[in-house]
């Protein structure tokens, strides 16, 4: 008996013990927040390094996520689910994690539960939480039943105890990640959020600590550091420039978080933190490339856009790359598909036309025995008309073509009254005979010329061609082979942007 006063009466001690602890922890906030896609799928799941505030976009409703555990995320009748240890919670507009700085222990509530004065069921509730609300750990407490109680002080100062089966206790950390299921870790913040059919996962970060992601992605972390400096400014400025949510992939700029950063391209971006190209006192969509294969390109030839001052055709001969030239072979039957002829058809012909001032194909003509067809348009057109058997398309728009052509195969021409017309084939063309007009039908026609008998159609067409090209992409701006071969030459960051970004200035943006 003795034994039980003693017991209730330390519970009781320890009831009058709870304070009203502040939260300490800080909410992370970003003055340039940078918002990018990094995973998009029926059902996708984070596992984070520390407590997050979990803020239900329905509702504006403020929870936390418990770290060192997967958090489940999937579409049920169209709201977004969030799933972790046994609680379950939806949301038609999805959920907010914002990341939180500190080294505070908390307790999460993993049910409904109620706030008790003391360490037992008995007492009396102070207060009543959700599943997935928290508060401050102040200390624990096992009772006479053997049963683990938290003291736990919340965010409005409301002391009480928690039974430890409906709770768990995590920690605020320095350096909030979160990770997705490839393994891929990324700083600050998330939103998950309905795609279509899908759930969709953003990470929400400053934009300096973004680009600590894009530059060992989109350079090699081992060139020169100027070369980084350069990519850093590039890539800030391209940030900057476009709105919405971005891409992690090459459509915006290869991102792969935290897990990629490197400690020289992390001071690259230090050391030019908050400079961007400028032309005019404008902000420049500085865009990049792996290599322009010894010159860039105008902006207006190659994307048929009107030609911008900062983006002309300028010397890269200094330039280095395993891009300076290149050889693919394209089967005709991918020609003959991407022109939108059968692949029966015999592929007789492949004519280039060259608009832009470095000989840039804009327009490609195929002749074919079925009749020829002419495709115009900016270099991803054209690079996207000629697939090697891997499907994969052309590196660059500045290429030239060889063949052989079929054997028998002989340029025709009509002679007319003002000259001469080349045409590609007989086939279907009435003639004169001594016995009346005749149609040459499809196939071979054998015609008697001054040098002899001819065929005007081949046994077999050609069977593929092969590209030869210079350069890797769109070849618009920085160069970053160019870049690399310029600072190791002893080129600064801004002589380097400022020759690819010609008439431009490196400001604070």
């Amino acid at each position: 008996m003795s034994k039980k006063w003693l017991t209730v009466l330390s519970v009781a001690i320890l009831s009058l013990m709870t304070t009203n602890t502040a939260f300490a922890f800080t909410q992370e906030s970003y003055s340039k927040q940078v918002s990018v896609e990094v995973h998009n799928t029926s059902t996708t799941s984070l596992h984070l390094n520390g407590i997050y505030k979990l803020e239900n976009l329905s509702t504006n409703e403020m929870f936390y996520a418990l770290p060192d555990t997967s958090i489940t995320f999937s579409q049920v009748n169209g709201e977004v689910s969030i799933y972790q240890i046994g609680a379950t919670m939806y949301s038609s507009k999805g959920f907010a994690l914002h990341a939180l700085s500190g080294n505070e222990k908390m307790v999460v509530f993993t049910s409904d539960v109620d706030g008790k004065k003391g360490a037992t069921s008995d007492y009396e509730t102070i207060k009543t939480y959700k599943a997935f609300q928290g508060a401050y750990y102040v200390n624990e407490f096992t009772n006479a039943n053997g049963e683990l109680w938290y003291s736990v002080t919340d965010e409005q100062g409301v002391s009480s105890w928690i039974p430890a089966k409906d709770a768990s206790v995590g920690s605020v950390v320095k350096q909030p990640l979160g990770k997705t299921p490839n393994g891929t870790q990324y700083r600050s913040s998330f939103n998950v959020v309905k795609s279509g059919a899908n759930v969709q996962i953003v990470n929400r970060l400053d934009l300096e600590n973004y680009l600590k992601g894009v530059i060992p992605n989109e350079s090699y972390a081992s060139w020169h550091q100027e070369a980084l400096k350069a990519q850093a400014v590039a890539a800030r400025s391209y940030t900057l420039s476009k709105a919405g949510i971005l891409s992690s992939t090459t459509k915006d700029q290869m991102y792969k978080g935290f897990t990629s950063e490197k400690t020289s391209t992390n001071s690259a971006v230090d050391a030019t933190n908050g400079l961007v190209v400028k032309s005019g006192g404008k902000l420049v969509q500085a865009y990049y490339y792996a290599a322009s294969g010894g010159r860039t390109a105008n902006i207006g030839e190659v994307w048929n856009t009107a030609q911008v001052p900062h983006f002309v055709s300028v010397d890269d001969s200094i330039e280095k790359s395993p891009y300076d030239n290149w050889s693919v072979n394209i089967p005709a039957t991918n020609i003959l598909t991407k022109f939108g002829f059968s692949t029966s058809a015999q592929l007789l012909d492949v004519k280039l036309t060259k608009g832009g001032s470095n000989g840039e194909v804009s327009a490609v003509t195929v002749v074919t025995s079925a009749g020829e067809k002419t495709i115009t348009g900016n270099e991803t057109v054209m690079r996207g008309l000629f697939l090697d058997a891997n499907n994969t398309s052309l590196k660059s728009n500045w290429f030239d073509i060889q063949f052989t052509k079929p054997s028998g195969v002989t340029d025709l021409a009509v002679q007319q009254v003002n000259g001469t017309t080349p045409i590609t084939s007989l086939s279907g063309t009435t003639v004169q005979t001594a016995t009346g007009t005749e149609t040459i039908p499809s196939g071979s026609v054998n015609i008697q010329t001054n040098g002899g008998i001819v065929s005007t159609t081949a046994t077999s067409g050609i069977p593929s061609i092969t590209v030869n090209g210079k350069g890797y992409g769109h070849r618009i701006g920085m160069s970053q082979w160019g870049a690399k071969a310029r600072a190791d030459a002893g080129w600064t960051y801004d002589r380097i942007l400022k020759h690819y970004y010609q008439g431009a200035t490196i400001e604070k943006y």
